[in-house]
């Protein structure tokens, strides 16, 4: 696997100057490609974002024990160093299974705070609803976490690829969700990966 050459420590966004910027470019998949990130997306969600629903559950202490082993399950699975809090599923195969049916290409990672950055000094009507699409932002470009025609990417080898970037969370450790998009990076049609987390406490 290769991972962003001599990585280590890396921050969030916060402690990335402005001259990190890169320009975003989010792909419209082509019809046979919709179904290998749904089914992607899917698997992600399931492997890593199990969490369980408060509702579902009749006892509070069941919910909590639920919510408990789920992490559990995560910290005892996944690499030492990979520094977000997941909700694994029961099926701990699922480690195994691969993220892309067809696609062999390379395979880039960022997490929300790296990948959308609002910049503060802006019209505050940027902010209003109605006024999203002027919203003005920067982006740091992702990492390329598996080089394209290596082994299949798994969950297990995407989680240990983050890992070996050395990436700081700031306390935002709490994976939420994960999406799945095809993007222009360096002139070539990419598969990226992108974290959305929160703080444990929210």
């Amino acid at each position: 696997m290769t991972t962003a050459s001599g990585a280590a420590n890396i921050t969030g966004a916060t402690k990335v100057g402005k001259d990190s910027h890169y320009e975003r470019i989010v792909l419209e998949p082509s019809t046979s490609q919709v179904g290998e990130v749904e089914h992607a997306k899917d698997l992600l969600d399931l492997a890593l974002c199990s969490i369980p629903e408060e509702e579902e559950y009749d006892d509070k202490e069941e919910f909590l024990n639920e919510t408990k082993e789920a992490i559990e399950r995560g910290k005892k699975n996944l690499p030492k160093k990979f520094p977000f809090t997941v909700h694994m599923s029961e099926d701990e195969s699922v480690l195994d299974k691969q993220v892309f049916k067809d696609y062999t290409g390379d395979v880039y990672w960022n997490e929300c705070g790296r990948d959308f950055i609002v910049d503060p000094d802006q019209p505050k009507e940027n902010f209003k609803p109605e006024n999203m699409a002027n919203l003005v932002y920067r982006s740091l470009k992702p990492f390329r976490i598996l080089e394209g025609g290596m082994k299949p990417l798994t969950v297990k080898s995407l989680c240990e690829g983050v890992a070996d970037l050395g990436f700081e969370t700031g306390g935002c450790n709490f994976l939420e969700n994960v999406d799945v998009q095809l993007r222009e990076i360096d002139g070539k049609e990419v598969m990226t990966i992108v974290f959305f987390c929160g703080f444990p406490d929210e």
